[in-house]
């Protein structure tokens, strides 16, 4: 049974391809293409175009151009994987500003998969484009044919953002039989995986025998509005056999979008550890990256520092400090960035819930640079005489049931979600409509979030 209090999303692996349109100068055929049956002319091909709104409506001649729509097999079975990618360019020179849609999904490449309905009629994929201002092409995949065979069963990939991260994802995998639509497809028992190998878009790969992976893009170039990956994982069975599944991942590109569009530079922040921690001795002791998309230093020239309140829910009046007493110096380099310590000391302020810095400052060739980062004070851990009552019986099974297996006193719902996507609770049969039992007095009936 699936728990919604601790249902994650998933996914993600192989292949950055840039953006969802590749000019044919910047990168003339995708490496990650399998040989493709030859590039439709679109000149040839029908193109629709979708109903703009007359007030925002693109000068004409700056819809993006499609090049080419290229599939990956000229037929298929139903549910079975088929590569769609697509090659365009944008006539004013705003190629940056370029992505695209397949079917329900962004990105290209795309897997698409299609099955018949009941007059035998394929699933319909289309092609929207999309450049600066949304100006936008759309056409039709060009068709290919979808045989009523049994494929074998599919690999479906999901992934969900971490919480506290810029970009940090946790992927999982599900294999389901091939006649599946969606991600609910029933599960496939008569493939028993082994092991499960990914492959990311920025070169880096892992393996293991679990499906699930936690992977990073927070370091991804941001040269384009948004960042495009096709992510790959091929799962081994116990018969030898190897499925695969691909699935698109499209990220806006924060950095690129406020240059673009304001000037301006961001200053993005990695805390570690991801939630704050209060030690036995009554201080958070927060380490922060901070760091930014330029290819050369950014000074900082202004710090600015309020700090809220836990009694009456407040902010003090801004306080300037010198930036150097903040960070230690007053500039952060390209790449990795600058670590910064910040300690918040509860006994001497019990009652401070965060401290919130805004930093300013300047780039060589004077844009401005933005960014913030806080320390905080986490709430209290649940007791006896403080939580919220678990009234789902199959939840409260697993918040003990992890709390053995992690032999901890507190889970968290990011750690029940972990032990989900491991398996350790397949065993778990519980009567969803039975009532919840009474809350031992010494088990916090929730698990605490963090």
């Amino acid at each position: 049974m699936k728990d919604r209090a601790v249902k994650g999303a998933l996914l993600l692996a192989l292949v950055c391809l840039g953006t969802c349109a590749v000019l044919r100068s910047r990168q003339p055929g995708s490496p990650m293409a399998p040989s493709p049956p030859a590039p439709v002319d679109m000149a040839a091909a029908p193109s629709r175009t979708t109903q703009e709104n007359p007030v925002s409506r693109p000068p004409p001649g700056t819809k993006p151009i499609i090049d080419s729509i290229t599939v990956e097999k000229e037929e298929v079975c139903e549910g079975e994987e088929n590569l769609v990618t697509v090659q365009a360019h944008t006539p004013d020179g705003n190629d940056a500003f370029l992505h695209c849609q397949v079917g329900p999904t962004s990105g290209s490449p795309v897997a698409v998969r299609s099955y018949l309905d009941d007059r035998g009629r394929p699933t319909a994929h289309r092609v929207s484009v999309f450049g600066k201002n949304n100006a936008v092409t759309t056409v039709e995949v060009p068709s290919f044919r979808v045989k009523p065979c049994a494929a074998s069963a599919a690999v479906v990939v999901e992934h969900r953002l971490r919480a506290n991260t810029v970009a940090e994802f946790d992927f999982d995998v599900r294999i389901v039989s091939a006649g599946s639509q969606g991600a609910d497809g029933a599960a496939d028992a008569s493939f028993r995986p082994r092991g499960f190998a990914w492959s990311f878009g920025d070169g880096t790969h892992q393996d293991g025998p679990l499906p699930h992976a936690t992977h990073s893009f927070a370091d991804r170039a941001q040269d384009t509005l948004y960042a495009q990956f096709l992510v790959t994982v091929e799962v081994l069975g116990e018969d030898a056999r190897v499925l695969r599944g691909r699935h698109a991942v499209e990220l806006l590109n924060p950095a690129f979008e406020a240059f673009a569009y304001k000037g301006v530079v961001l200053l993005f922040a990695d805390l570690d550890p991801r939630f704050p921690v209060l030690s036995a001795e009554g201080t958070v002791d927060q380490r922060v990256r901070l760091w930014h998309a330029r290819p050369d230093s950014v000074a900082i020239t202004k710090a600015t520092v309020m700090t809220r309140y836990a009694a009456h829910g407040a902010r003090s009046a801004p306080a300037y400090p010198p930036v150097s007493s903040v960070l230690g110096a007053t500039e952060i380099p390209p790449g990795r960035g600058l670590e910064v310590r910040v300690i918040l000391d509860s006994r001497v302020e019990p009652d401070t819930l965060s401290r919130d810095y805004m930093l300013e400052g300047r780039t060589r060739d004077g844009h401005p640079v933005r960014g913030s980062f806080s320390v905080m004070k986490p709430p209290p851990l649940p007791s006896k005489e403080r939580h919220d009552p678990i009234s789902d019986p199959v939840l409260l099974a697993k918040v003990k049931m992890a709390r053995e297996m992690l032999h901890r006193d507190y889970v968290t719902d990011e750690d029940i979600g972990a032990l989900e996507r491991a398996g350790k609770f397949d065993g778990l049969h519980i009567d969803a409509k039975a009532p919840a039992p009474p809350a031992s007095p010494s088990l916090p009936a929730r698990p605490f979030k963090r």
